[in-house]
């Protein structure tokens, strides 16, 4: 960036001083004419103006001009402002991006960049500048009048005559003519145009007309016409032409003006070429989205050309569309090709069959990505890609796999083995899997008499709880059984065969029992020496702007165990809604004298939470430690 002290006294003065500012004087302006006259009652041609902003000054936006007269009947001034077409002329600053472009903005941070007057030229028509004084004198000859763009210095002196054209057969009364519109483009620079078309129509209607439509039609190159999308109730108008939606090559426009009289007229055509270079647009037409496949298949491929022409560049042989397949882990398992053919203008398809039901396929889900080569009417070239998923099933008769992970046996469960001991702070960690879905889970409390302890009585059905899950893959799951201990159905303390059931789509299941006790007793419920909730400590804050306000944080259950435990550490990033954790670890046994505990650091805002589920391996009481949550955000920059 250039320093201050380069600041010379224009710059200062175009930047400082009121009298610079926009709508102050910094431009001047000249005409190629300074008379204007009707013929036939009628404004035709055009005056090119010139103007020029001064060296230093900042640019400004010209858009209206003002017209003042005396009138001859009352002598009294009038004056009238009409909008033209919005431009803006360049501030007092030369760079080379000028020399070839006179619209060109200049940096004054850039090198070479230097104090000069700008200038641009625009023709603008009669019709459209001095229209509302032919309303106001149909018939006068020589009428000074005064024209002063907005922004600009200096006020044009013209001379203004008109002639009311009559029908030489009733006294001289006026005759309406038939409009005669005009078409000016706007935009500068050389063709091919692309993006916005700027297009000013004049409908130069006759003083006495009143205006029922001015359209301007255009027709593009495939010969749709467009007469409906740019109309107007003024005598004079602009138009923004978006090109890109129209296909490239020639577009031929014309005006059409229309009076509450019936009169019509139309304008010589003028045509322009555009190009929008631009690729055309792939989709997967089928499968459908996340749809189930039970059989081979044909994958639909379609590609609809946006604006340019193009070709399609082989890829395989003849064929020029290939099909990759995807499974969950983001690896091809298939590849296929297929060749695209022309079913109407601009749009072509390929049918590609493919087959992922055989035995190397299991039902799971998968994603098909389509791609191709487009050599573009330019010679550029594009890469084309879409992507949709999709699930194969096939028949199932396989169970999905089971796991009760939290709590485990800590004896040997053949011989003798004490019972994991449950308790209203406990909670259940399963991991479950299967290639279509696990569907839900199913907890039951069995009580047998030859088992129970003195004093419990054991219902005719067990205690059971049902766990929707629909996830296919592996999953991990925790459930707060403790919470559910006094609902209802009471479960009540004593023994019982925990039996976890896990079904799929298919009806499939897999059963896993373990011997766990249910106990409401003080000793039953806490971990020794450790304390009876988790905390967060050890919290690095950033202060500065832009980052994020905490980078680690620890969570950590206060105290040391006093046995070896088995501890199942659950983080939730941005789930703590789930019973499904983000991210899990399970460590069989730590030894006595440990501390539990976490320290996470932090990549992404979000709401983090960090779980413990403790089972002491000499007592069997299984503990959960619900964390507490922390919020990451971002400083503000």
């Amino acid at each position: 960036m250039k320093k201050a002290a380069l600041l010379t006294l224009p710059l200062l003065i175009a930047s400082c001083n009121p009298s610079s500012a926009p709508g102050s004087g910094s431009v001047t302006v000249s005409s190629s004419k300074a008379s204007v006259s009707t013929t036939n009652n009628q404004l035709t041609g055009n005056t090119t103006y010139t103007f020029t902003n001064k060296a230093g000054a900042r640019e400004v936006t010209i858009n209206s001009a003002t017209l003042t007269w005396t009138d001859p009947t009352s002598n009294t001034t009038k004056t009238e402002t009409v909008n033209i077409p919005a431009f803006t002329l360049p501030a007092g600053l030369s760079c080379a991006a000028a020399t070839s472009n006179p619209t060109a903005s200049c940096n004054f941070n850039d090198p070479a960049t230097t104090f000069a007057d700008r200038t641009i030229s625009r023709a603008i028509s009669d019709a459209e500048l001095f229209g509302k004084l032919l309303s106001s004198n149909p018939s006068v000859t020589n009428l000074p009048v005064n024209v002063q763009f907005n922004s600009t210095q200096n006020a044009l002196p013209f001379t203004f005559s008109s002639a009311a054209r009559t029908d030489g057969g009733d006294g001289g009364k006026p005759s309406e003519a038939a409009p005669k519109p005009l078409i000016t483009i706007n935009t500068t620079g050389s063709q091919p145009y692309s993006g916005n078309l700027s297009v000013t129509v004049s409908g130069n209607f006759d003083a006495t007309s009143k205006v029922k439509s001015l359209i301007l039609e255009v027709r593009d190159s495939r010969g749709n016409i467009d007469n409906t999308t740019f109309t107007s109730v003024n005598p004079t108008t602009s138009f923004s032409i978006d090109t890109s939606k129209y296909p490239d090559g020639p577009l031929t426009l014309k005006a059409i003006a229309l009076t509450d009289t019936g009169l019509r007229g139309e304008s010589a055509t003028q045509t322009v070429q555009i190009q929008n270079v631009s690729a055309p647009t792939i989709a997967i037409l089928s499968p459908d989205a996340n749809s189930t496949l039970t059989g081979p298949s044909v994958v639909r491929v379609q590609f609809r050309q946006s604006t340019t022409a193009f070709t399609l560049t082989p890829l395989s042989g003849a064929n020029d569309v290939r099909i990759d397949v995807r499974d969950f882990r983001g690896q091809v398992v298939k590849t296929a090709f297929g060749k695209a053919s022309r079913v109407s203008e601009g749009i072509y398809e390929a049918f590609i069959p493919i087959d992922l039901i055989g035995p190397e396929f299991s039902s799971n889900a998968y994603t098909i990505t389509a791609s191709a080569q487009a050599t573009l009417a330019d010679g550029s070239t594009r890469t084309l890609g879409t992507t949709t998923p999709i699930n194969t099933r096939v028949n199932d008769t396989k169970p999905p796999a089971l796991n009760v992970l939290m709590p485990a046996y800590f004896t040997d469960p053949f011989s003798n083995p004490t019972r994991p001991v449950l308790s209203r702070n406990s909670a259940l960690m399963m991991q479950a899997s299967d290639d279509v879905e696990v569907s839900s889970l199913r907890l039951d409390f069995t009580c047998d008499q030859a088992t129970a302890l003195p004093g419990q009585s054991c219902p005719s059905a067990p205690y059971t709880y049902n766990i929707p899950v629909n996830v296919r893959g592996i999953i991990y799951r925790v459930f707060q059984i403790g919470a559910l201990l006094d609902a209802q159905p009471f479960v009540q303390n004593g023994n019982y065969t925990l039996r976890v059931t896990a079904f799929d789509g298919d009806g499939n299941t897999n059963i896993q029992e373990m011997p766990v006790r249910v106990s409401r007793a003080a000793v039953d419920s806490e971990i020794a020496n450790l304390a009876s909730r988790s905390v967060i400590d050890n919290i690095v804050y950033d202060t500065r702007p832009g980052e994020l306000n905490i980078v680690s944080a620890r969570w950590v259950v206060p105290g040391t165990t006093a046995n070896p435990v088995r501890v199942a550490t659950l983080a939730y990033d941005n789930t703590s809604g789930s019973l499904i954790p983000s991210r899990q670890r399970v460590d069989p046994i730590l030894s006595a004298g440990t501390s539990i505990q976490l320290t996470q650091g932090f990549a992404a805002e979000g709401i983090y939470r960090i779980d413990f589920i403790v089972e002491d391996l000499v007592t069997g009481v299984t503990r959960y430690y619900e964390g507490p949550e922390i919020v990451v955000k971002r400083n503000a920059s």
